[in-house]
This record gives C-alpha cells, structure tokens and sequence, in this order.
C-alpha cells in the first residue's frame, strides 16, 4: 500500500503528514448560519428596485431560499 503525502503548501495535522479531510459545501454553509444585521437590506429586493431584476428573475430568485 503506498502511503500518500501532503502538498508541500498544504495545511498538515501537526507532527504529521496528513492534511485534515476537506469539509464540504453543506458542512461550510450549515456550520453557522449569519444572522441579519439591523437595517440591512435584501440584495433582491435592491436590485429590483434599480432595475437589475425584472419580475420573472425575483419570482426565480425568491423560490430558490428556504
């Protein structure tokens, strides 16, 4: 069995040559949700009101969140 080593720029576990196993996308998203800040505005609707964002691209936009 070959044993692999770490990229020479590559963060490794201390006293080791194993890097640590890459999180995936779900695990990064669903760590720590943001919570809003206090008179923040939604980009959507910022952007529909500038024109950015006709009525179908909001409708498509709004669907796609939880």
């Amino acid at each position: 069995m070959r044993r692999g080593r770490a990229a020479p720029d590559a963060p490794t576990i201390p006293g080791t040559a194993i890097t640590p196993r890459r999180r995936s996308l779900d695990d990064v998203a669903g760590a720590r949700p943001v919570p809003a800040v206090e008179g923040q505005i939604d980009l959507v609707d910022f952007w529909h009101g500038c024109g950015l964002l006709d009525d179908e691209q909001r409708a498509a936009l709004d669907t796609e969140q939880p």
